[in-house]
């Protein structure tokens, strides 16, 4: 080839440069080799792919949780080179680590050291190689499982784990969990999607189960999770949706705006959601009871975490927190909606009466809906009022539950409620169905004894109230259930021990577990009724305004044959919780008063509860 004397002086000047460079990349690999680096690198990789390969296999076997594996990844990254500046430095020689300077190339340490990683190189790839081709017949095997083909969980359901609070205060716990239950509400007004209840979501607080396993549990098609921190009236949420089925995350974002903003952040959040999962929100679809005023929303969330308790004290709180909010912003709709239903509660937990409480009730629901008219809580906590009322106004309550469903398919509460007014049996299949988004709501399983109970079914009333008690160890309820329907299948033994499954703190209750444990030996044994008798007295003497207590009570004294104390006693229980007298003339606890005109009379004003 011809060269021009242009291009021989271009390439006379450049060949200095890159001979220079040539010849610093030789001295390099040339180093590199005299100091062993590469053996040591080698070795790292195929101990890291190893240990990679096994933790991935073997953490769902073990329950470890996913992010173990992504960690010790990074941690493995980060320390490489550490590794190869160990390696670069240092030779081990018998004496211990020593300089490489110090060592002689041909020393027979050096030799020594290179046969030994090379045989350890060999070891861990063929480790690694076994896991990967283990790895590959698990998961075949994992395909052909009927387990695996078996998960196949309804399209559009979907649990809203907790939000993490990321201030580090356990004070602002509320303020986490409360931005979790709105949005749990406004996604729930959803017709396409199937939400799971606060109740159960919230038993899954800072759970080490991975979405793939809670899906399973829950059998939900994805988990929403997410993190929520405040600072100087500013919020910042971040969420992720994944797929419980692939265990891949398919959205994620993350939100920064002023806490007055936080409604339209929840409903952006619910958007962008509905968008993921191919189903739509209309402008409809979206809550409008919210607040501009940052003060207020704070209280109704503390509310909302102090309603989770559902005791005196608590309740209480929140109906102080409740009235500040709408003293702050009297156009609160849901802060109005919330207030009637705390009120309700207090009637049933503390001593606020029936009669004066349901006006207070109606005129707070009323007030939420003509603020809100697609307010579900509204709805619920008007229905509930229509129920307790003397006579109960069923064919009103009904009205008010099946709008409150129909705005919010998924709110546990009003579904719970409506069934109360449905016939026995389709009761229980609507509280069936309810478990499936609450699976851990105390109520439904109080419920389903109940129906249990007035179906004489005693071996699912049995199920049923184990689970009760199980799921809450310190629902007194349970107990009673237990003990009745076991004095009914005739073992004694049992019905004696379930009071040893309620776990409790209360005065009140333990008082009355104390009672309850008493009588059902009396049962057992009859030459111990006076002392069960005079536990029974002092209880009621000490809490005669307790509804919680009341019903137990006429059971108790039900168990003994001693009918004539348990009438008025029933009499004023049915005048303060009318609904919970629904029953009466099904329910096989009220045997023994049947004979009674008094009773009679008290049936036929009460029931309304029919099996068909």
């Amino acid at each position: 080839m011809r060269v021009d004397r242009k291009q021989w002086t271009l390439w006379s000047v450049a060949k200095g440069p890159i001979a220079y460079v040539m010849s610093i990349q030789r001295n390099i690999i040339a180093e590199v080799k005299r100091r062993g680096v590469v053996r040591p690198a080698m070795l790292y990789g195929g101990a890291v792919w190893a240990c990679v390969q096994g933790l991935s296999q073997f953490s769902p076997i073990l329950g470890l949780p996913a992010w173990i594996t992504r960690w010790f990844l990074i941690a493995a990254i980060i320390g490489f080179p550490l590794w190869i500046a160990l390696a670069w430095f240092y030779e081990l020689t018998p004496q211990g680590l020593q300089r490489e300077g110090e060592v002689a190339p041909d020393a027979p340490v050096r030799r020594a050291n290179a046969r030994k990683l090379d045989l350890a190189i060999i070891c861990v790839l063929v480790i690694a190689v076994a896991l990967l081709g283990s790895g590959y017949f698990l998961r075949g095997g994992a395909r052909e499982s009927p387990q695996t083909e078996d998960f196949a969980p309804p399209g559009g359901t979907l649990v809203v784990l907790p939000f993490k609070n990321l201030d580090g205060d356990p004070k602002q716990q509320y303020f986490s969990d409360g931005i979790t239950q709105e949005l749990i509400g406004t996604l729930g007004r959803n017709p396409a999607l199937r939400i799971i209840a606060w109740d159960t979501a919230s038993r899954y607080r800072d759970s080490q189960k991975d979405a793939k396993a809670i899906g399973r549990i829950l059998n939900v098609a994805n988990v929403l999770s997410g993190s929520i921190e405040r600072a100087s009236g500013e919020v910042r949420v971040h969420v992720g949706l994944t797929n419980t089925v692939t265990g891949f995350e398919v959205w994620s974002h993350h939100f920064d705006s002023a806490f007055a903003d936080i409604f339209t952040v929840q409903d952006q959040i619910a958007r962008d959601i509905a968008t993921a999962l191919e189903v739509r929100f209309s402008q409809g679809d979206l809550p409008k009871g919210g607040t501009h005023n940052p003060q207020a929303h704070e209280l109704v969330l503390k509310s909302l975490s102090l309603m989770s308790a559902m005791d005196a004290a608590s309740l209480t709180a929140a109906r102080t927190n409740l009235e500040q909010a709408i003293s702050l912003d009297p156009d609160y709709a849901d802060a109005h909606a919330l207030l009637a239903q705390v009120l309700l509660g207090l009637t049933q937990h503390a001593d606020l009466p029936l009669k004066s409480a349901l006006p207070m009730i109606h005129a707070h629901a009323q007030r939420a809906l003509a603020l809100d008219p697609e307010n579900a809580n509204a709805w619920t906590a008007q229905g509930l009022a229509w129920d307790n009322e003397a006579p109960r106004q069923i064919d009103k309550a009904k009205q008010a539950f099946v709008k409150a469903i129909a705005i919010d398919p998924s709110n546990n509460a009003a579904r719970t409620d409506y069934a109360l007014d449905l016939p026995l049996k389709a009761a229980r299949s609507e509280v069936l169905a309810v478990t499936e988004i609450n699976p851990y709501d105390i109520g439904n399983w109080n419920n389903m004894a109940v129906y249990d109970q007035d179906l004489g079914d005693w071996s699912h009333m049995v199920l049923a109230a184990n689970h009760l008690a199980h799921s809450a160890p310190s629902f007194l309820y349970s107990a009673f259930y237990l003990a009745f329907a076991y004095q009914q299948l005739h073992e004694y033994d049992k019905m004696v021990q379930a009071f040893d499954l309620v776990k409790t703190t209360s005065a009140t209750s333990k008082q009355t577990i104390d009672a309850g444990r008493q009588v059902y030996k009396a049962v057992r044994d009859p030459k111990l009724r006076s002392q069960a008798l005079a536990a029974l007295a002092a209880l009621w003497r000490s809490n005669s305004r307790n509804q919680d207590v009341a019903y137990t009570v006429i059971q108790m004294y039900l168990a003994l044959g001693d009918a004539k104390t348990a009438m008025p006693i029933l009499k004023g229980y049915c005048l303060e919780v009318p609904v919970a007298c629904s029953d009466l003339a099904i329910n096989p606890v009220y045997l023994p008063l049947r004979e009674q005109p008094e009773f009679a009379k008290l049936a036929r004003q009460y029931t309304t509860i029919k099996l068909e």
